[in-house]
């Protein structure tokens, strides 16, 4: 049986609907057509073997399916359990990234935030954020108030 429809707060249909699409599509862009400046953004001390460009396109393609349901799925759908499986599964996606961005600091031994580049900064920030996001959306922080979109409501 289907869940109910449930009001979703303005704030995680606007980020999911808008703002993680266009992150997603950035990661796409690097992955594709700019992989070069990926591992030089994260990983500094490393350079970009085109024999492994396999490896950015599969993350690019990860990118693209990321932006595509981040974009249509609050379009599309009210109910909250499919919004919370998509980012539940994004989440694992995230933790994967997280690690990444963990591992890149570690093997270059730039663990301690005072060497950490402004791309360090950012990145991983970025990261963090949307982790955030997205673990407070599917623990169900911030539901039951005002500011909230409802079925029928087109604000999304």
């Amino acid at each position: 049986m289907a869940s109910t429809v449930a009001a979703v707060p303005t704030l995680y249909a606007c980020f999911f609907a808008y703002a993680d699409p266009l992150i997603a599509l950035y990661g796409a862009y690097l992955n594709f057509l700019a992989p070069e400046q990926a591992v030089a953004s994260m990983a500094p001390q490393s350079m970009y073997d085109p024999a492994t460009v396999f490896l950015f396109h599969q993350a690019g393609g990860l990118a693209l399916a990321v932006a595509v349901m981040s974009a249509l799925v609050p379009r599309v759908s009210e109910d909250l359990a499919v919004w919370k499986v998509l980012q539940f599964s994004l989440l694992l996606s995230d933790a994967g990234g997280l690690s990444g961005v963990y591992f890149a600091l570690e093997r270059q031994g730039r663990l301690e935030p005072r060497l950490w580049s402004a791309d360090d900064r950012a990145v991983g920030g970025l990261y963090l954020f949307i982790t955030a996001v997205r673990l407070a959306f599917v623990l169900g922080v911030g539901f039951g108030g005002a500011g909230e979109v409802r079925r029928g409501d087109k604000r999304r």
